[in-house]
Order: C-alpha cells, then sequence, then structure tokens
C-alpha cells in the first residue's frame, strides 16, 4: 500500500471517529488531526459562502493535506485529502494560522480561504455553489 492510500484511510477513519462526538468544529479538527498523526495546518471561518463556513487542513506526510469543511448548518463535515498542487492556496492560510492574534486580527485571510475553496470545487474536492 502506497504512503498516500495509507494516509487516507488513516484520515478517514480519523473522520469517521470523530464525527458524532460533541466537540466543536475546531476541536474536531485537532482530534482528527491527533488521531491520525498529522499537523493542523489551519482552521479557518470563510464569510459569504453559500455552503461552507469553515475549512481546515491537515499535513501528513508526502505532501498529502487531508482537508474537512463545515457545512454552512453545521451539521455536515466534508473531507478529502488533497495532493503538494494545493500548496500555493494553502501556503498563506497556513502562515496567518501561525501568526500573533493580534496580526491575524489585522490581516483578513476570507480570500485566501475562499481561494482555496474555490480551487478544491473547481478540482472536484469539495460540492459546492
Amino acid at each position: 500500500m502506497a504512503v498516500g492510500e495509507l494516509d487516507l484511510m488513516v484520515f478517514q477513519m480519523a473522520v469517521e471517529s470523530v464525527r458524532s462526538l460533541s466537540l466543536s468544529f475546531t476541536d474536531k479538527a485537532a482530534e482528527i488531526a491527533t488521531r491520525s498523526r498529522g499537523i493542523l495546518l489551519f482552521d479557518v471561518r470563510i464569510d459569504g459562502d453559500a455552503e461552507v463556513q469553515r475549512v481546515a487542513a491537515i499535513r501528513y506526510q508526502g505532501a498529502q493535506t487531508g482537508v474537512l469543511a463545515l457545512d454552512r448548518q453545521g451539521l455536515v463535515t466534508h473531507h478529502c485529502i488533497v495532493n503538494g498542487a494545493f500548496s500555493h492556496f494553502i501556503a498563506p492560510l497556513e502562515n496567518w494560522n501561525s501568526m500573533s492574534l493580534p496580526m491575524q486580527a489585522k490581516i483578513d485571510a476570507n480570500g485566501h480561504a475562499s481561494l482555496f475553496l474555490g480551487a478544491l470545487r473547481n478540482a472536484g474536492h469539495i460540492l459546492g455553489s
């Protein structure tokens, strides 16, 4: 089994095991990262999207990234694994997440998050508007 296939399987198992827990999306994303031995890169709110309110990314070995997207109603978490082709969309969000809270408050990450979500939709990873 290839590393990417193993990452996908472990990621999916972690998502399914956390899905029914009564945790916030942020806590679920952190728990999925812990259970699947990934690194939580970011968890950001998306303003103005008709279908998604939050998106998070978890990095794995071999340039694989697990993506979680919470629907507008807060009921369904969509997930997928993407490769390094999305790294230029992920990098600004990862950078924003590493900033201090006062710096985050000064810099709007919503544009980058919307671009990332759009790229995911265009590639068929996340259903969307």
